[in-house]
């Protein structure tokens, strides 16, 4: 299954798109009238997501969903819940409608994830970044409840991170990891995984050794940071090895694929893809992960438009191997 991410360029371009709302505009009304407009943007945040849904399904792919649905929900300043919208009652609504449409299918059909910011840093030095991250990633874990149901925690369902430090020794950094990592709801750590990296220490040896062994947390594989960051694994290692970090909770893996070199940084995703996971698998592949089903998260900019190329082309490759293995 390949995963949309976020937004989905076609129904972006007919209107049905997310909608922010910074906090020095929330301050510039009255506090009534800003909850107003508060509640109707979540509402409309949510619509999109529903219609998002909808297309990838019709597209069999998964989706990971934007984390912006509600503006303002974990600023201590603005101090807004739920239960402070008008239209609570309307929202309550819409999530039910979004959980009946999760739950009429299984996550190997249809497969939905969160991707929570780069400034939850639950390893921070900081301590009020480690609460603010506490708040942020629990905000997502209620979100994937309201939307797919309590029965959703499990790593069918993940809320995906990085470590997002590098100062200091890794054994450390990793110690105070585990430690807030136990302080987390367990609608949180239900469902937490975290990345390889495309800089740092955080290569997929590091993950494995110093937070998978002692915790089972799986380990998203990232095809373009393991390219930047290998670590000490080549790229055939790493995969075998992230795949079993999941298969371990008798869960599909649902890794990254994307492509570097855009605006001549490799770091940096593509439009639009050269390959596709199909590809790079027949160059990495073992014995253990020949037969393994994995999802991908598809991260190029064009989105939508760059998955349907993508699969064109690797259908092509597909025809074009089996041409070639029919005439020798």
């Amino acid at each position: 299954m390949y995963n949309l991410c976020c937004i989905s360029l076609n129904l972006k371009n007919r209107g049905s798109r997310h909608r922010a709302f910074r906090f020095t505009q929330f301050a510039k009304h009255p506090r009534d009238e800003a909850l107003q407009i508060l509640g109707e943007r979540a509402l409309e945040n949510l619509q999109t997501t529903l219609n998002t849904m909808r297309l990838a399904r019709g597209n069999d792919w998964g989706y990971r969903i934007s984390s912006t649905l509600f503006p303002l929900f974990n600023l201590d300043k603005a101090d807004v819940g739920l239960d402070d919208l008008p239209n609570r009652v309307d929202i309550e609504n819409k999530f039910e409608e979004i959980q009946q449409f999760v739950t009429s299918q299984s996550p190997r059909d249809f497969r939905i994830s969160f991707h929570p910011d780069h400034f939850n840093v639950l390893c921070s030095a900081n301590p009020e970044v480690v609460r603010r991250t506490i708040n942020e990633l629990d905000h997502h874990a209620w979100l994937m409840d309201r939307m797919a149901g309590e029965n959703s925690r499990s790593y069918w369902y993940p809320l995906n991170i990085h470590m997002s430090r590098s100062s200091g020794e890794p054994e450390a950094i990793a110690e105070q990891f585990i430690e807030n990592y136990h302080k987390l709801p367990e609608r949180v750590r239900s469902r937490l995984v975290l990345e390889n990296e495309d800089k740092g220490v955080w290569s997929p040896d590091q993950l494995f050794e110093l937070i998978h062994v002692p915790t089972g947390i799986p380990i998203t594989f990232d095809t373009l940071h393991h390219a930047c960051n290998p670590g000490l694994w080549d790229a055939k290692e790493a995969f075998r090895v992230c795949v079993s970090t999941w298969r371990a909770h008798d869960v599909n893996p649902l890794f990254h694929y994307s492509e570097g070199g855009a605006n001549n940084n490799i770091r940096a995703h593509t439009d639009y893809a050269e390959h596709g996971p199909q590809i790079w698998r027949d160059l990495h592949e073992s014995t253990y992960t020949t037969d393994q089903h994995v999802d991908w998260d598809i991260e190029l900019k064009q989105k939508d438009v760059a998955i349907t190329l993508l699969q064109e082309t690797e259908h092509k490759y597909l025809r074009d191997k089996q041409r070639h293995f029919a005439t020798v």
